[in-house]
């Protein structure tokens, strides 16, 4: 904005006025004009462009040197600079004005300017480099879309500055590593140094955004330290007094992502202030210029991106699991990563309280690990020291400490980029578990973090039915993994869905060829069985089980429900489902504290969840569900391998029963997969 929006011409004397490039000054012709003219010209330095609204040329008898233009009302004269001004009134404007017929002027009112530059640049058009706006007052708002405009910037997720987010330090020591992690926001001020020192500059944000954001500059040229001048505590800065022209960049950096109580806008504003003489008159605003920021969100990624790099939480009694991991980690070219034991933490916490995402603008993208804990305290974050060097690392707190609680991040799952009646989500949709009724015993996700998924504004979360399952979580029943058809009416992948009722078909099948007798689980020994409370009974006591086929008939309905809810809010018809035969069966919760313990009964895998697959790329890690052996070959990994193979996968069956049949809360091997980002950028897109 420019104060000196409008200037009303004098007869009497010159006037004189600061002009800032990119902002016009409108004249006021009129009020001065001598009665009878009505027509005027007007001459400008060459540093000055004119541009006349409302009024047309009028024709004269003889060609003149310079334009005339009838006196109207209304008419609109506006003068902007190119450049800035070498010394103060260093640029005219004359307007001259005539009577009717008459060739010489009757009067000339003139206007001095001096030109200056006082600009606020940032990566407005995210192209990765500083940019001076075309349009000032664009680059105040934030747009998205493939043609929108507007900054960005990245949250410091770097796990050794998690203690001092909230130190008010006034330096920092910033390596050229997490120097390119910040946004650049540059100042330019020129023109004309004897009116400069006659002015005062600020640099500004709102109170509320300080605390979301550090504004640093450099404390010299080749220096590594870097001096805070925004932050928590301070909204403004003020330079040092204005001796001649000024260009400073300073680096910027968010703090915590967008969230229920943080939109992720922030601005910036740089204001011009010419300081008064006389103590009784204030001072005067010149100009300010004002740039927005969006904080980039915390993006997730679908399991049908390929690997980047996997982390492994080792347990030696269940080796088989760490074993394949490996050896499909280098299949698919993907590095791994060993996990500290963390002995506050229960259960497989490593993948149900923690996801990997990232963060990307235009010159940097980030990958990093969102954890959520459900522990009450923790004393250090052993997974942060496990991070490879340039994974990032934030937490989220949770309201639902229970072993079994829903309020995870491991309750999430993303799905790949899909289009729905029209609306495109090029980044996928998060997809979480809730118990979609109110109950006594029921568990959700906490509002704050369901709050959070929905404040990051680019994966549209959708609600699923989950809390019929011991775990609660998501990937209990469902699987995404990519396929490389992408002929019309594929979506280039397949979503698995844990099915009963497929299960019992096949093993109807198999009895009817005569190998009813054949018993489930006949690899695991005794006492693994006996600890998990399973027994190696056959397919005819399978089939022959009433109790156990009225426990499955109410899963059935509850992924049916799910299935209806996919495919209605992902755009799915039946071909992009495949049933996965699975049988589940309902117990009470166990191995949690007695503060904890339900009467309501919960679904938990009968042999392991053929559903929790690790997908990489056509490698895929399934749990051997040790089922029912056909002529040496387990009849269930047969029939997966007859849904998958034909689609280009390479099932690998982990063999480790008591991995995957350990218990809620009990110690176990568990891994988290880091993969590619999407090649998309969502800034392109519209929520």
């Amino acid at each position: 904005m420019s104060l000196q929006s409008i200037i009303h011409l004098s007869l009497d004397s010159p006037e004189h006025a600061v002009c800032v490039l990119g902002t016009e000054i409108c004249l006021d012709l009129s009020g001065c004009a001598p009665q009878k003219c009505k027509s005027f010209t007007i001459s400008v330095s060459p540093r000055v462009l004119v541009d006349i609204h409302n009024t047309a040329p009028v024709t004269t008898r003889e060609e003149a040197a310079a334009t005339r233009w009838s006196l109207s009302e209304p008419m609109d004269v506006m003068v902007k600079m190119t450049s800035p001004s070498p010394a103060v009134d260093g640029d005219k404007v004359l307007v001259s004005y005539y009577q009717p017929d008459a060739e010489a002027p009757v009067a000339t009112a003139e206007l001095y300017l001096t030109g200056i530059v006082v600009s606020l640049d940032v990566d407005i058009y995210r192209s990765g480099q500083v940019e001076m706006a075309s349009d000032k007052q664009a680059k105040k708002n934030w747009v998205w879309g493939p043609s929108g405009w507007g900054a960005i910037l990245l949250v410091n997720c770097s796990p050794t500055d998690m203690s001092q987010l909230v130190d008010k330090k006034t330096t920092k020591v910033l390596f050229s590593e997490e120097i390119k992690n910040l946004s650049q926001m540059t100042v330019n001020v020129q023109g004309p140094s004897c009116l400069l020192k006659n002015h005062r500059l600020l640099l500004y944000t709102s109170e509320e955004e300080s605390e979301k954001t550090r504004v640093y500059r450099p404390q010299g040229d080749d220096s590594s330290t870097f001096e805070l001048v925004l932050g928590p505590g301070r909204n403004t800065y003020t330079f040092a007094p204005l001796k001649s022209h000024l260009k400073e960049t300073f680096y910027v950096e968010a703090v915590e992502f967008p969230s229920a109580d943080f939109s992720g806008l922030i601005s910036y504003s740089v204001s011009l202030v010419e300081e008064s003489q006389d103590p009784l008159i204030p001072e005067t605003l010149v100009h300010k210029d004002t740039v927005a920021f969006r904080v980039a969100p915390c993006i997730f990624t679908p399991s049908t991106q390929m690997p980047l790099e996997v982390y492994l939480c080792r347990e030696l009694q269940v080796q088989g699991f760490v074993n394949t991991v490996m050896e499909l980690s280098e299949k698919s070219k993907s590095q791994v990563a060993s996990v500290y034991e963390d002995p506050s933490r229960l259960g497989r916490w490593l993948q149900d309280e923690m996801a990997f995402c990232y963060t990307q603008a235009p010159h940097k993208t980030i990958s990093l690990v969102l954890d959520t804990p459900r522990v009450l305290k923790l004393e250090d974050f052993p997974m942060k020291y496990s991070l490879s060097p340039g994974v990032g690392y934030m937490m989220q707190c949770t309201k639902d400490h229970r072993v079994a609680s829903l309020d995870s991040i491991g309750n999430l799952m993303v799905s790949p980029p899909v289009k729905v009646e029209g609306k495109e989500y090029p980044l996928g949709r998060i997809l979480i578990g809730s118990s979609f009724y109110p109950s006594k015993e029921c568990r959700d996700m906490s509002k704050a973090l369901r709050d959070f998924l929905c404040a990051q504004q680019v994966q549209a979360p959708v609600e699923l039915f989950s809390d019929w399952l011991m775990d609660g979580h998501v990937d209990e029943f469902m699987c995404f993994i990519p396929t490389q058809d992408k002929s019309e009416g594929e979506k280039g992948f397949r979503l698995l869905l844990a099915s009963p009722s497929a299960c019992y078909k096949l093993f109807r099948e198999k009895q009817k060829e005569g190998y009813g007798d054949m018993p489930l689980f006949e690899e695991v020994r005794e006492d693994q069985l006996l600890s998990n409370g399973r027994e190696a009974n056959t397919i005819n006591q399978l089939l022959a089980d009433e109790n156990l086929r009225k426990q499955n008939n109410y899963v059935e309905k509850c992924v049916n429900l799910n299935r209806d809810i996919l495919k209605r809010e992902l755009g799915l018809v039946e071909q992009d489902i495949v049933d996965i035969p699975q049988l589940f069966c309902l117990e009470q919760l166990t191995n949690v504290p007695s503060s904890q313990h339900t009467e309501k009964l919960y679904a938990r895998p009968y042999f392991p969840n053929l559903l929790q697959v690790m997908v990489m790329g056509k490698n895929l890690g399934i749990p051997k569900p040790f089922g029912p052996q056909i002529k040496g070959i387990c009849c269930l990994e047969v029939k997966i391998c007859q849904l998958l193979e034909p689609l280009g996968f390479k099932c690998t069956f982990i063999h480790d029963f008591d991995c995957y049949m350990t218990e809620i809360g009990d110690f176990c091997a568990c891994a988290n997969i880091r993969r590619v980002p999407f090649a998309f950028k969502w800034w392109r897109m519209v929520p």
